[in-house]
């Protein structure tokens, strides 16, 4: 049975010496007691940040992942690279339970109006490969994922493959005769799931989503990693059968950071000399070329505008095409946008990045891009302009802008690949003093706990996925990253009310 977080929610238990947290079940949440009275405008889920990923890949760069462990020299030089993740194998199995539980949810939980439909503010793949989005439109649309890629081999061919072994992944299976377990095991503490990696490459079968489906183009959906622009050597390299594995020891890692610029230009730098392995070819691997998430969420441009029940919902494409994984706008979409706006419609305002992370004014070409700041004064000059929702931070956070008389509010979800791993209800209330917007935060409906000898179904790693996330070893201490991701009571399940007036 689906419970929203009102019923009841799901905490990180106590650490265990190697800072291992289980799952447990807590009390719910509750809403205020000053709910809304009046006519429901419209009832939006919102997911975001799935990141279907091809763990396989040979053009990810997850070897760079290491230099932002706890015990790297090089971490605060670097930052965060954002290269890997152990549960990115069971994207496909995440996404398949969030499509269940949306099903299972037919009508807002405060109003008992009928959900109008299901809002995904991208990073629908990880990679911005063909594969990876057609396992989308499957999940989505209804049909059978077998998620993977390698067109002539049956068998793994990730970084996690024992017969490549490299101590910095984490191996479910545990380490070959001879060896001891990997760093992720040792270190902190994460379980032996026998059988894991083969059973993620399994069939998963989407009934699709029961509602209409608005799709929102994201940084991960344009470029490699979410951060560089594809060209030919890439595009040509990202269905071959060589993998780059590591960088050679004369290579100095401090210029890795053009392959996780925030802002363009960004770019991978090759190391010819870094080790390598054969893999097997899969034209399926394809770099999207423009257009094709379009084409595949069925509009004919990556912005777009549609009523949805009493709601103006106006979808900007915030990716800068040129490289870097923070967002911006083009002058014609901000014209675009201006001419939008002139309307009597209630607004929401959709887009991958919420305005703080709309830094990126890289341009080769002069061309000016549209920062934050300018798009949400722009927003404030029409007192319909309700909210608006983005994904991208991976974290259930609001912010308003505005001020006493005329405001409108900036609300994130939590992604599906990190702790949480949420979605979120809103719905929709005019009253006698404006616009109140419901927000009920739901999880995935899967298993909190794993036993070794638990069938690995689908629902199970679901479930294994938002235990791996729970513990991500990279971002325990001092910053509890996981904490921040989860947000505050304040802006889970809560209301927000906007003066229309």
């Amino acid at each position: 049975m689906v419970h929203t977080t009102v019923t009841q929610r799901i905490d990180r238990g106590a650490p265990n010496p190697l800072g291992w947290r289980s799952l447990v079940s807590t009390a719910g949440e509750a809403h205020p007691d000053d709910l809304p009275d009046g006519e429901v405008l419209a009832c939006l889920w919102h997911l975001s940040d799935l990141h279907l990923c091809d763990a396989e890949s040979p053009v990810r760069v997850a070897y760079l992942d290491r230099f932002a462990d706890p015990d790297s020299s090089l971490r605060e030089e670097i930052g965060e690279v954002g290269t890997y993740r152990p549960q990115e194998i069971l994207t496909v199995q995440v996404a398949a339970a969030m499509v269940e539980t949306v099903n299972a949810i037919r009508t807002g939980p405060v109003t008992g109006a009928a959900i109008d439909a299901v809002l995904i503010t991208g990073d629908v793949t990880d990679n911005a490969q063909a594969n990876e989005l057609d396992w989308y439109t499957t999940l989505v649309n209804g049909g059978t994922v077998t998620p993977g890629s390698g067109a002539s081999k049956s068998t793994w061919s990730g970084v996690s493959d024992p017969d490549s072994w490299d101590e910095h992944y984490w191996h479910p299976d545990g380490p070959p005769p001879g060896l001891q377990p990997d760093r992720v095991m040792r270190l902190f503490g994460y379980p032996r799931v026998p059988g894991l990696i083969e059973a993620a490459r399994r069939p998963v079968h989407s009934p699709g989503l029961h509602f209409d489906v608005l799709s929102v183009h994201g940084n991960h959906d344009a470029l490699l990693q979410g951060t560089v622009a594809a060209h030919d050597t890439l595009r040509a390299f990202a269905v071959g059968d060589q993998e780059i594995t590591g960088l050679s020891p004369d290579f100095d890692p401090r210029d890795i950071t053009a392959a996780v610029a925030p802002n363009g230009p960004a770019a991978y730098l090759v190391d010819p000399n870094g080790p390598r392995r054969s893999i097997p070819a899969d034209p399926r691997r394809a770099i999207v070329a423009p257009g094709d998430f379009a084409h595949a969420a069925g509009r004919e441009s990556n912005f777009w505008s549609q009523d949805v029940g009493r709601l103006r919902v106006i979808s900007l494409d915030t990716v800068n095409p040129f490289g870097g994984w923070q967002g911006s706008l083009d002058e014609v979409q901000f014209a675009w946008l201006r001419a939008q706006l002139a309307t009597d419609s209630y607004i929401v305002i959709a887009s991958h990045h919420p305005s703080p992370t709309m830094t990126n004014d890289y341009a080769p070409h002069g061309q000016r891009r549209v920062l934050g700041p300018e798009v949400v004064a722009e927003l404030l000059h029409n007192p319909r302009v309700l909210i608006w929702i983005a994904g991208h931070v991976h974290f259930n956070a609001a912010i308003r802008h505005g001020d006493e008389q005329n405001w409108f509010w900036e609300v994130t979800t939590a992604s599906l690949i990190d702790w949480p791993q949420q979605g979120r209800i809103f719905e929709f209330v005019e009253t006698t003093k404006g616009v109140a917007i419901i927000s009920t935060v739901v999880d995935h409906d899967s298993p909190l706990a794993w036993e070794e000898n638990s069938s690995l179904t689908t629902s199970t790693m679901a479930g294994i996925s938002r235990l791996l996330a729970a513990n991500d070893y990279q971002r325990r201490d001092p910053t509890p990253l996981n904490e921040l991701r989860e947000g505050a009571p304040e802006v889970r399940n809560v209301v927000w009310r906007v003066n229309t007036s």
